[in-house]
């Protein structure tokens, strides 16, 4: 005859808790696999004793030398000197709205300069979106391929930190039709981001709208053919 064992209930719970946890925390969605993950080095001469500066600029050295690494996997060695000087003008004055995060391997102070080894996360699709974009990729933009639309979404209010910029980036992508969302240009109270989707301007602004941030509801300002501009709350700022 077995025994009720009191024990049981409890672990039953246990266990569907970790299969909760499983179902939310698991494996990222498939765009992930549009993102490479690349080791990096930078380092700067310490100017009057500024570890600071020295500290910050090594690590943009670092971001830039991640950038370079995946070009350098997309595009030929041998580029024309044409096309390497639109890399200096229109992608690496802006590498940081390539990276989606980046964690400090190692860090020291070495023989009057600053030296880190960073691990980072590219969005190596957006880059060669742009690098075809600019033609310093061969092949069609992106922009031309099957159905797809380049849509300008606007956004006007402020980001707590990257944590939210990640988080509204996450949001942006789950919207049905949105195949891709990366950021133009980040500013304090007003970012821009290139939309790649299969849907038009018009039906991605009514997602839109029904989205919360934060809270906050996306309030539609504008929207056009190719371009939206939204506003987190309606005086076209986040509240926390």
């Amino acid at each position: 005859m077995s025994r009720h064992n009191p024990r049981r209930p409890f672990l039953r719970t246990i266990l569907a808790g970790c299969a909760l946890m499983l179902v939310l925390f698991g494996p990222a969605p498939a765009s992930v696999a549009e993102q490479q993950a690349v080791e990096a080095d930078g380092a700067a001469s310490i100017q009057g004793g500024n570890l600071a500066q020295a500290r910050d600029q090594a690590i943009s050295h670092a971001l830039r030398s991640a950038i370079e690494k995946v070009i350098a996997s997309s595009a030929a060695p041998d580029l024309p000197a044409g096309r390497k000087a639109l890399l200096h003008e229109k992608i690496f004055p802006s590498t940081e709205r390539y990276i989606v995060h980046f964690r400090i391997l190692r860090e020291a102070e070495l023989d009057g300069a600053y030296a880190v080894r960073i691990a980072a996360t590219v969005d190596a699709a957006g880059l060669r979106g742009d690098l075809r974009r600019h033609g310093i990729l061969a092949g069609k933009a992106e922009e031309t391929r099957g159905a797809e639309r380049r849509i300008m979404l606007s956004v006007r209010g402020s980001f707590a930190g990257h944590h939210d910029y990640l988080a509204f980036r996450d949001m942006i992508s789950g919207i049905p039709g949105v195949q891709s969302a990366t950021p133009a240009s980040i500013a304090p109270r007003l970012s821009e981001w290139h939309l790649r989707s299969s849907e038009g301007a018009q039906g991605i602004a009514r997602e839109l709208s029904k989205r919360r941030f934060k809270g906050a509801t996306l309030r539609i300002v504008q929207s056009g053919e190719d371009a939206i501009v939204v506003s987190l709350d309606s005086k076209g700022g986040n509240r926390d």
